[in-house]
């Protein structure tokens, strides 16, 4: 399975969906940040102001910034973004707890703005589904 957010073709669609997204709109009123996507070597920032998704920028290089990251294997994604994902594979706290997904980076801002990420990765599930 391809994960639609590295698809180039796919980035607007994506970035639409998360911005039309009315739960998203609420969680994200102020959240302002950039954060990186790892999924096994592959690698893209999604960049946030002010609850809006302005940019997603596939295949960063170290000179691009982010506050940030959410990490796994690209085979822990490919459960994530299943439509019903295995036990600890369906939401991000579960696997963090069991290490399968790693945050870092600025962690005060990645969980001050928890309920948007996960929501944001909610709707990747989505989007990678239709």
């Amino acid at each position: 399975m391809g994960i639609r957010l590295l698809d180039p073709k796919e980035r607007e669609g994506i970035k639409n969906a998360i911005n039309g997204d009315a739960e998203f709109k609420i969680a994200a009123k102020f959240f302002t940040n950039d954060v990186l996507f790892k999924f096994g070597e592959e690698k893209a920032i999604v960049k946030i102001r002010e609850g809006e998704v302005k940019e997603i920028v596939l295949n960063p290089t170290f000179m691009d910034s982010w506050h940030f990251s959410i990490e796994a294997s690209s085979e822990a994604w490919e459960k994530f973004l299943q439509p019903a994902p295995p036990p600890l594979y369906h939401a991000l706290f579960p696997g963090m707890i069991r290490q399968i997904f790693r945050v870092g980076g600025d962690l005060e801002k990645g969980f001050a703005h928890f309920w948007p990420v996960t929501r944001m990765m909610s709707i990747m599930r989505e989007v990678q589904n239709r």
